[in-house]
């Protein structure tokens, strides 16, 4: 180019100069004639690993192995070894029982509802491709065992030498190997075992359940565990899913009141979080068995002299939260069952049949309000329907009303006190009275 240059604007003598088609550069910009060095290659970084997941919450035990050869093992293993205690008084109208308020039933009383202790390797369900497994054992032992106990299993510490119901009891109340599929769908889980229901909003754990009493919502109308399989997809952000093949409802395998089952639940949440909706299901045969009458007869899940249930459920369950501090929730749920004979304990409530179909329902409301990060108000309004008296043993509408709040002066501590009232305008089954004012408190220690 700098030749060319000389060329254009040379002179020949004689001659004009030449006028340029185009402006000629400025003179004051010098011509850059470097000549540009592409960089070297910089060698790509390596692709970084996969992201560890959040560590677990370590409670006081965890702390304590931290740094010691039974922490390291475990920590090697993803495996955390954890638990609390809950200890409750239900100050009552009612001299010895609440019944059928349930799981603080024993009035005027200092029980202890539950020491569970829990062994589990988690699964990594971020940061990887990799499919991984893991394993959960939850052991309860305490005056709860009552409720959650499976028909066939450990149910032979329900009485005593004399007969009596021993209050206290051991219930392994959930054990399962799973897996879990990053690349399935969003991330699939796939767990055997014994498995808690997938839906419904109270919880058979103390530290999970909102308040220290539970709803009959949860208590009568729905199943509390199964032994199967179950498969937990998450379709995309909104959608989820959980679906169990299930041998029945709260019986063990090899029992003969087994009955094959579909279970699940499909829950939808609005892309703000701010909204959940989910719809759960136990569906099976739903014929009450006559010819599986469970002896002996305790005032739990084993209630049964008359025969099995073998009750359908259908549950819904709509939270809301208006902002950080003030949430709502509401669950409606409707069973039933067919077959169930009439006027025997566990039976149906009738003058006019022999067997007939027993159905049930409840509307339960929560609403939440965070005082502070320490201290939740909790207003509970339920009223649930034993239309035949054969989840209660009492027929009639029960109105229920629970205030209460959760305390945590320390992470590791939470007190909740509450106060609730209960009525029955049809029936007396509060000790031969309609209605039932408890005030409860309980304690729950996490380590």
């Amino acid at each position: 180019m700098f030749f060319a240059l000389l060329l254009t604007n040379a002179v020949m003598p004689g001659q004009p100069p030449a006028v340029a088609e185009t402006p000629p550069p400025v003179a004051s910009t010098p011509l850059d004639l470097t000549v540009e060095v592409p960089p070297a290659p910089v060698p790509e970084a390596p692709a970084p690993g996969p992201t560890p997941p959040a560590p677990p919450d370590r409670w006081a035990l965890m702390r304590t192995l931290q740094g010691t050869w039974y922490g390291t093992v475990l920590d090697d293993q993803r495996t955390t070894i954890s638990g609390w205690t809950e200890a409750s008084y239900t100050a009552s109208s009612a001299r010895v029982s609440n019944q059928p308020v349930v799981w603080n039933d024993r009035a005027n009383q200092v029980i202890m509802n539950q020491t569970w202790i829990r062994l589990e390797r988690a699964v990594v369900t971020s940061g990887t491709t990799d499919v991984t497994w893991g394993y959960r054992l939850d052991a309860d032992y305490g005056t709860d065992y009552r409720f959650s106990l499976m028909r066939g299993f450990l149910n032979n510490q329900l009485l005593n030498s004399q007969g009596n119901q021993n209050y206290y009891g051991i219930d392994l109340i959930q054990f399962y190997s799973n897996v879990y599929i990053p690349t399935l769908f969003q991330g699939t889980d796939i767990r055997v075992g014994r498995l808690y229901t997938p839906w419904g909003y109270e919880s058979l754990e103390g530290i999970s359940t909102p308040l220290a009493s539970r709803s009959y919502a949860f208590n009568w109308s729905p199943p509390f565990t199964h032994m199967g399989i179950q498969v937990s997809p998450t379709f995309n952000a909104q959608w989820s899913g959980k679906f169990m093949l299930a041998n029945g409802n709260d019986v063990f395998i090899g029992n003969s009141a087994e009955e094959l089952r579909a279970v699940g639940a499909v829950t939808w949440t609005s892309l703000n979080k701010a909204d959940t909706v989910t719809f759960g299901w136990s569906y099976g045969r739903g014929k009450f068995n006559a010819g599986a009458p469970f002896n002996p007869a305790t005032v739990g899940e084993q209630f049964e002299p008359a025969g099995r249930n073998n009750l359908n459920v259908a549950d819904l369950v709509w939270t809301h939260a208006f902002n950080p501090r003030l949430s709502y929730v509401t669950e409606l749920i409707y069973g039933y069952q067919y077959g169930v004979p009439a006027n025997v304990p566990g039976g149906i409530v009738s003058e006019n049949v022999t067997s007939g179909t027993a159905h049930w329902g409840s509307i339960v409301h929560y609403l939440n309000y965070a005082f502070s990060s320490k201290v939740t108000g909790i207003m509970r309004f339920e009223t649930f329907d034993d239309f035949e008296g054969q989840r209660t043993g009492y027929e009639g509408l029960y109105t229920a009303v629970t205030l209460g709040c959760q305390y945590r002066p320390t992470k590791s501590i939470l007190i909740r006190p509450e106060v609730r009232y209960d009525y029955n305008g049809y029936s007396r089954p509060f000790e031969g009275k309609h209605g039932l004012l408890t005030a409860a408190l309980d304690c729950i220690v996490r380590w």
